[in-house]
């Protein structure tokens, strides 16, 4: 069933059941008042024929009189009075009137000292009894109140007239007011369709109204950003992917088509050959990039997670940059280093974030003048930050804002060293895995400093850790 049609059913049948409660509502009370207010026109007439029963110079034939040639609003009126005292009954029943007999089970319920009322021959009675030293008096009256009849049969109608309108219209309206609503959500839904990796700038109109409409639609053109965002850093990391790629396999080729060109020497295909082996190993280390870029842009439900000692993590550093380059030279300070060992130890994966920091490390030792990096191990209550400071040339300030991007290198920087512009990207995407941020600093002329922050994480926190990771 489409939403609009059951918002419809739901609200009618809502605003029905309410109506329906409301009618026979308004059916009992009109029903209880009728009744109440015949009840005491019985009473009274009751009471009246005990007060003429009372007095010294009436009697039963004069009673009788009265009754048959006075008007009364009481239809189809029945009078008994049964006189204890004396062993004398009264009996009057209008020309209309069907007799009845006073059982013993009324005279026991009117003798408890209240009027008894009760139906006869569908007719209302009622029935009192009055004692003193002189009369002993039962009386009961009986009619058929044809108002109330009338009356309610008029309401009835009424009612039902009122509700089948009612419902017509609840329904009537109902539909409209889901129409108003299904409206809004049907443009959505026209304008998402039309939406493409070609149209992806289309957005939902938002409106002036301050309602769960608009917050849909602020939320939809949110996403919208996120994912026209992704997908274009994604079109470009391809793009700089294809053409990282293709530029050593272009020359690789051809270095091998020249050299296939005529016969030559053993030194000068020994040089092509050295030549052909320096492009290979480019080409190594940026496929090897692109798959660490990958396996930490995807799902790493499977990475292990483990108790990491930073500072171990640290001072790994010099020995391993060495092993690169003799000339590169790291020094590590601490500064506010915490007393107990505990304070040290971050949930994460070890080789990922050695990979990260070793990346930075790495590139402050190549840009330096003198390959020298300091890093600088502090803590502060929630945090373990790690400082990683050079003496290169600085970082322009446009180039700060894109230095995280894949592949990007600053013109001026790529005549100091060769690389694929991914060691920065895959940096900061393995810190925020661990929930960390980086931060840059430079100066031109002076240097840079890189300043990643890795949130402390209690070992209660290592699911949600993993959780994290696994979804990202």
């Amino acid at each position: 069933m489409q939403i609009k049609y059951r918002i419809t059913l739901v609200y009618s049948i809502i605003v029905t059941v309410i109506l329906l409660l409301f009618c026979i509502t308004l059916y009992i009370f009109s029903y209880r008042d009728m009744v109440n207010r015949f009840n005491e026109r019985l009473l009274n007439k009751a009471t009246s024929t005990l007060e003429l029963m009372m007095t010294p110079k009436f009697g039963f034939e004069l009673i009788r009189t009265i009754n048959e040639t006075s008007p009364s609003s009481l239809v189809d009126k029945s009078v008994y009075v049964l006189d204890y005292k004396h062993g004398k009954n009264f009996i009057f029943n209008d020309s209309s009137a069907r007799p009845f007999k006073v059982t013993d089970n009324v005279i026991s319920k009117a003798g408890k000292g209240r009027p008894y009322y009760f139906k006869i021959d569908k007719r209302d009675a009622v029935a009192i009894e009055y004692i003193d030293k002189e009369y002993n008096y039962i009386i009961v009256i009986a009619a058929y109140d044809i108002d109330r009849v009338d009356w309610l049969n008029k309401l009835k109608l009424i009612l039902i007239t009122c509700m089948l309108l009612g419902v017509i219209i609840v329904l009537f309206t109902g539909y409209i007011f889901s129409l108003s609503l299904i409206t809004a959500l049907s443009e959505f839904t026209h304008k998402i369709q039309h939406i493409s990796s070609e149209k992806f700038s289309l957005r939902l109109e938002t409106g002036k109204g301050k309602d769960e409409l608009q917050k849909l639609a602020i939320t939809i053109n949110d996403l919208l950003d996120r994912l026209q965002a992704s997908f274009n850093l994604q079109r470009r990391f391809i793009d700089n992917a294809s053409h990282e790629l293709s530029t050593p396999l272009a020359s690789i080729a051809s270095q091998m088509d020249v050299a296939l060109q005529r016969e030559r020497n053993s030194e000068e295909y020994k040089k092509a050959l050295l030549s052909i082996n320096d492009d290979v190993k480019r080409l190594s280390m940026l496929v090897r990039s692109l798959l660490e870029i990958a396996k930490v842009s995807g799902s790493m439900g499977g990475t292990e997670l483990t108790s990491v000692r930073i500072d171990e993590l640290v001072m790994r550093m010099p020995a391993d940059l060495k092993k690169i380059s003799p000339i590169y030279d790291v020094k590590i300070e601490f500064e506010d280093l915490p007393e107990e060992a505990s304070a040290l130890v971050i949930y994460g994966n070890e080789h990922l974030l050695y990979s990260a920091i070793k990346n930075i490390v790495h590139n402050a030792c190549k840009f330096s003048e003198d390959k020298k990096a300091r890093v600088v191990l502090s803590f502060t209550k929630n945090n373990i930050v790690i400082a990683i400071h050079d003496k290169g040339p600085g970082i322009d300030e446009h180039d700060l804002k894109n230095i995280f991007q894949p592949f990007y290198r600053s013109n001026r920087h790529q005549s100091y060293v060769a690389g694929a512009g991914l060691g920065l990207s895959l940096a900061q995407r393995i810190i925020g895995l661990h929930k960390g941020t980086i931060t840059v600093e430079s100066k031109i002329g002076v240097g840079t400093s890189f300043i990643i922050s890795i949130p402390l994480e209690t070992a209660g926190e290592h699911e949600q850790l993993s959780a994290a990771i696994a979804v990202k």
